[in-house]
Order: C-alpha cells, then sequence, then structure tokens
C-alpha cells in the first residue's frame, strides 16, 4: 500500500497549513486514514478499539506515529472516498439455504522492529531476537473472513488452524499449505464429509492403519501418480 521509507512522512502532514491558501490541512494525510479505516471495517473493531490498537501497533515498533482521536476519525471515516464490496448478504444466503462452504487457512509472521518492555515483563528475560508473531486467517472462496487469530510462534500451525476454522459453517473442503497437515485432523475433518485438501510432507509414509486412512490414501496416491 505504502512505499518504503518514513512512514510517520506519509502519514502525517509535516505542514499543516500552505501559505496564501485559506483553511488547514488535516494533519494526518488520506493514507494514513484509510490505513486505519482496512483495520476497522475488516476486523469488525469499534472505533475505540482501533484507535487503541493503532497506538499499541506504532509503541511495538518504536515509531512516534501519533493516532486520530476518535471524533477525527469519525469525521475522516464519513468523508472517506472507498469502495467497500460487501458479501456477508450472499454468505447469509447461501447458509441459510444449507449450502456448504469451501474454508482456506494460511498464515503470516509479523516481526516487530524491537521488542519492547511486555517481552521482558511476559518471559521474565531480554529478548535475543527480534520476537515473532504468526497470524492465522480463514477465509472462504468468495474472499469472506471467517476468522483472523495472531498467535506466537510457539503455538503450532495445527492449533492456528483449529482457532480459526469457523464451528458454526457447514465446510466441504478445508485448503491449506502443508504447514498445516495433521494425520488425526486429516482423518477427523474427512470422517465429517470434510475434503481436506491439505498436502502431506515429502517423506511421509504410508502407516496402514484405521487412524490414517486419509493420510495414507493421498501418500499413496502421490507415490503412485506423484503431483
Amino acid at each position: 500500500m505504502f512505499a518504503s521509507g518514513d512512514l510517520k512522512a506519509q502519514f502525517i502532514n509535516a505542514k499543516a497549513r500552505t501559505t496564501g491558501v485559506l483553511g488547514r490541512e488535516s494533519t494526518c494525510t488520506s493514507a494514513y486514514i484509510q490505513l486505519i479505516y482496512t483495520f476497522y471495517w475488516l476486523l469488525g473493531w469499534g472505533m475505540r478499539q482501533t484507535t487503541g490498537y493503532m497506538e499499541d501497533f506504532w509503541v511495538t515498533l518504536g515509531l512516534d506515529i501519533p493516532v486520530p482521536s476518535f471524533d477525527q476519525l469519525c469525521n475522516r471515516f464519513a468523508a472517506l472516498e472507498v469502495s467497500v464490496t460487501q458479501r456477508s448478504a450472499q454468505l447469509a444466503r447461501r447458509l441459510a439455504r444449507g449450502d456448504a462452504i469451501s474454508m482456506i487457512v494460511d498464515s503470516t509472521g509479523p516481526s516487530f522492529g524491537r521488542a519492547s518492555d511486555w517481552y521482558e515483563q511476559k518471559y521474565g528475560h531480554k529478548a535475543t531476537r527480534t520476537p515473532w508473531r504468526k497470524m492465522h486467517l480463514s477465509i472462504d472462496t468468495d474472499m469472506n473472513v471467517h476468522g483472523i487469530r495472531i498467535m506466537t510462534t510457539e503455538v503450532s500451525d495445527s492449533e492456528g488452524m483449529d482457532a480459526v476454522l469457523p464451528a458454526n459453517v457447514p465446510l466441504d473442503r478445508v485448503i491449506a499449505d502443508g504447514a498445516y497437515h495433521s494425520i488425526e485432523r486429516a482423518d477427523a475433518l474427512s470422517g465429517a464429509g470434510v475434503i481436506p485438501v491439505i498436502l502431506p510432507p515429502a517423506h511421509g509414509v504410508v502407516h496402514g492403519n484405521d487412524q490414517a486412512r486419509w493420510h495414507d490414501q493421498i501418500v499413496g496416491y502421490i507415490k503412485d501418480n506423484g503431483i
């Protein structure tokens, strides 16, 4: 969304007044307001939750970037010229008909520029390296977001999938990369009528027992036919 360089210079107008022009430019640029609006709309947070998150986010990164007040955001959001495609009504109709949904699960690992005091307070020692967090996301094939969870890297991707798969949405398949592979989960999904489209590891072997039927079927197919 933004070019590399000084984020504060891109988000905050250094010169809020132009000589010879009546009025005062807004302190915050439109790009900054759009970024905050993205969090506000995508995650369904309240306005005050959004401002609190942004304040903590900049502090964690060690950046001195002010966050607009509640009133400022209300006024700027109302003036934004952005087009949001709303698909939730279509999804609601599909679910009302009893249609099953294909779910895609993926993750990304954002790193923070420095370890703040929170790391030492939580773990009892200073960070020896840059701390990481991992965001797990589940979306359907129409790009509706169903779940977002941010976890530490000590939490496995398998547990991350458990956290973002919705419990109240009928599924026909779950699509994810090999990091989410689990013999137990694949068999459980298959037994529940959900097709797990999750690639097993290259070194996967056929186990030949009832607890690995789906895993064995996929591993056997790959060995016979390739991928």
